[in-house]
């Protein structure tokens, strides 16, 4: 898995080889917490590293980097690549036990994003290049930043997603031979989930950002009827610090 990052990572740097803008580098880490939507697990705190990076065109900004094909001040059309948060060990709680583990995804697409007077709209699609889930999601989405001063900025954002059949039953299904008396046999179908949330973002200064947020994610009825599952959404907090160089 970590070959295939550094594959796509590393063509997505090519693009950008001969661009005469400096390189823009930032580390940091962060937090999350969430309550899981699988029975038994509850709420998952993991810590992550905060990166960033840019290039002319290309963005790499936590699990997400991008290469922009076309953009103006309104309007802009990228190549994508990301990898998904998503899955479970076996051992993660008494309902998973002697499950097969379900393993995070590298995906690869294309997104498009409008600058407008009530916001930024955005839209993509993203397909499995790492043979996991091999399923597809396609998400449309509004974000609209306000500056409350110099030093504060907070972003309001809802996200709608529709997911294929193979990437909620890969997460979400239950094998024949993973099925027990309290876990039947499960095959999950396309659904929509959605996300919505607030992060704010204060600049210590010209190196130095904080962001923080709250959001919840909502799964689809093919999600929620899993044997697995015992929620309807995914509450969260985050936050991260980054130094830019």
């Amino acid at each position: 898995m970590k070959s295939q990052i550094a594959i796509v990572t590393g063509i997505l740097l090519s693009f950008n080889a001969a661009a005469d803008e400096e390189w823009i580098f930032g580390i940091g880490a962060g937090v999350t917490s969430y309550e899981s939507a699988y029975k038994g697990v509850g709420t998952e705190t993991t810590a992550f590293p905060s990166l960033y990076a840019q290039k002319g065109n290309f963005l790499l900004m936590g699990n997400k980097a991008q290469y922009t094909l076309y953009g103006n001040s309104k309007f802009q059309f990228n190549l994508l690549g990301q990898y998904r948060f998503e899955g479970y060990e076996a051992d993660d709680s008494y309902m998973l036990n002697s499950m097969e583990e379900r393993d995070g995804a590298l995906e690869a697409g294309i997104s498009a994003s409008f600058d407008t007077h009530y916001g930024i709209l955005s839209a993509s699609f993203v397909t499995d290049i790492s043979d996991t889930h091999e399923g597809h999601e396609l998400s449309v989405g509004w974000a609209k930043p306000y500056q409350l001063n110099a030093k504060w900025m907070v972003k309001p954002s809802l996200e709608l997603n529709w997911r294929s059949d193979d990437l909620n039953n890969y997460y979400y299904g239950v094998k024949s031979n993973e099925a027990t008396a309290q876990r039947a046999v499960y095959k999950a179908d396309s659904s929509m989930s959605y996300r919505a949330g607030v992060d704010a973002f204060y600049v210590v200064d010209k190196q130095q950002t904080i962001q923080m947020g709250i959001g919840v994610n909502g799964w689809g009825s093919e999600v929620e009827d899993s044997p697995i599952v015992d929620r309807s959404n995914s509450p969260e907090v985050k936050a991260a610090y980054t130094f830019r160089f």
